[in-house]
C-alpha cells in the first residue's frame, strides 16, 4: 500500500515538473519527503493509527475473554488468556514507570489482542494506540512471533511485553497532553522512553547492542524526518538521550506541555 502510494506520488511530482518549471532541488526534497512519508507507512511496527471503528474484527464482541488486570485500571479483551495475563503486565510496566514520573495514570485502560490489525498500520506493524476511541491494539503472541525477530533479535514473551508497554505509554501521554496537536516525535519520544526503561536488563542490553547509535544531544536533533526514517533507531537514542538527563520527569512534562518537540520539525 505505502509503495503504491509513493509510485503514484512520484508520478505526480514528475508530472508537475514536465508542466512548471522549478528547480531540481525543490523535486528532490518533495521526493526525499514522499520517500521518507512511503517507508515510514511500510515499516513502522508499532505507534499512533487512525481506522474505521465499524469493521467487523475490531469489535468487543469478537473476544472470547475480557480480563481485568489485578489491582490496575486495565483492561484486556483478547482470544487467549495468557496474552492477556502478558498484556496487563506490559500495562503495568507502563503505568508504574509513568506514575513515577508525575504522569496521571488515572484513566481506564482498554487493550485489544488481535489477530489482524487496521490496514491503515502496515503489515509490518505490531500494534497501534487509535487516539480517535483512546484503544491500544496489539497483535495476538502467535501473529506477533511470525515476524521472527523484532529490534534485530529473536521474539519472545519478553519482547512482546514492551511492545504493549509502548502503545500504553502512548495512551497515558494522550491523557496528559495540555496541548491539541503534540508532534509525532513527541509522543513516540515518551513511548519509547517508556519501553526501554521498563524493558527487561538483559533484553535491553541485547537490542541496545543491535543499534549502536549515540544519544540525542537535545531537540533540535529529535526531527519528524529522523522519526521516520528510522523509527527504532530514533527510539534508542531517544532512551539513550533520558537516561542521561538529571530531571528526566521533568523534561517529559516539558514535552506533555508543549515547551520542548511541540513543531512537526523536519
Amino acid at each position: 500500500m505505502a509503495k503504491e502510494k509513493f509510485n503514484r506520488k512520484l508520478a505526480a511530482i514528475l508530472s508537475v515538473e514536465k508542466k512548471i518549471p522549478q528547480s531540481r532541488f525543490l523535486v528532490l526534497v518533495a521526493l526525499i519527503f514522499a520517500a521518507a512519508f512511503a517507508i515510514f507507512m511500510a515499516a513502522i511496527g508499532i505507534g499512533i493509527c487512525q481506522h474505521n471503528s465499524h469493521e467487523k474484527h475490531f469489535r468487543a464482541g469478537a473476544f472470547a475473554y475480557e480480563t481485568k488486570c489485578i489491582d490496575l485500571n486495565a483492561v484486556v479483551r483478547s482470544p487467549d488468556q495468557q496474552d492477556a495475563l502478558i498484556a496487563c503486565e506490559g500495562a503495568r510496566d507502563a503505568i508504574v514507570f509513568l506514575e513515577s514520573q508525575g504522569l496521571d495514570v488515572s484513566n481506564t485502560i482498554v487493550i485489544e489482542l488481535l489477530t489482524k490489525l487496521p490496514a491503515v498500520v502496515g503489515s509490518s506493524a505490531s500494534g497501534c494506540y487509535l487516539e480517535s476511541e483512546q484503544r491500544v491494539l496489539i497483535l495476538v503472541y502467535s501473529e506477533f512471533r511470525k515476524f521472527e525477530t523484532w529490534f534485530g533479535v529473536p521474539i519472545d514473551r519478553s519482547l512482546y511485553r514492551s511492545a504493549v508497554s509502548h502503545e500504553v505509554a502512548h495512551m497515558v501521554a494522550d491523557f496528559n497532553f495540555t496541548i491539541s496537536q503534540p508532534s509525532i516525535q513527541a509522543k513516540e519520544y515518551i513511548a519509547y522512553v517508556t519501553q526501554f526503561f521498563v524493558m527487561e536488563p538483559m533484553l535491553r542490553k541485547k537490542v541496545l547492542s543491535r543499534f549502536p547509535g549515540e544519544a540525542f544531544e537535545g531537540d533540535w536533533q529529535m526531527s519528524t524526518t529522523v522519526y521516520m526514517l528510522d523509527c527504532m533507531g530514533f527510539g534508542i537514542r531517544a532512551y539513550l538521550h533520558f537516561v542521561k538527563l538529571t530531571d528526566g520527569d521533568e523534561y517529559l512534562h516539558a514535552i506533555l506541555n508543549g515547551e520542548a518537540m511541540s513543531f512537526y520539525s523536519w
